[in-house]
């Protein structure tokens, strides 16, 4: 699943002041803007952490009115802790309940895309939400 089509410009943006974990996840369900959506990820997060490593959360979860696929992504000026491992990029995913399989696929992409230890670094020091927006939809692959 291309990662452009999860994201609007207006579901990208920095935090500058330091969040903890459940005002991280209120942030970035608040980005994708769908009822529930806050509620999914904290259903999710309560299942054990979404941390990935290397400073990345991938907070997700589902919802049965959702009819498209929607992400969100959140850069935090100060990471913040989801169980042990510090985070400061997050990027929100929510899916409709009736596409498990789609999920997984959209996980596994998200995954393989901040694998990349190069637009880890990039995304960090990218200067504003446009260029973090540049990075995600049109600077990187899948």
């Amino acid at each position: 699943m291309p990662i452009a089509s999860l994201l609007s410009h207006a579901r990208v943006s920095t935090s500058e002041r330091a969040l903890d974990r459940p005002a991280a996840l209120a942030a970035v369900a608040d980005l994708i803007g769908q009822p529930g959506a806050l509620e999914a990820l904290l259903q999710r997060e309560q299942m054990g952490s979404t941390a990935i490593g290397h400073g990345v959360a991938v907070p997700h979860g589902r919802l049965a009115d959702l009819k498209e696929p929607a992400g969100a992504f959140l850069r935090l000026a100060t990471p913040t802790t989801f169980e042990d491992q510090e985070v400061d990029l997050l990027f929100a995913l929510l899916m409709p309940t009736d596409n498990p399989q789609l999920h997984l696929h959209a996980l596994a992409d998200v995954a393989a895309l901040f694998s990349d230890e190069n637009l880890r670094e990039r995304l960090r020091n990218a200067r504003d939400d446009d260029a973090l927006f540049h990075l995600l939809t049109e600077g990187a692959a899948p």
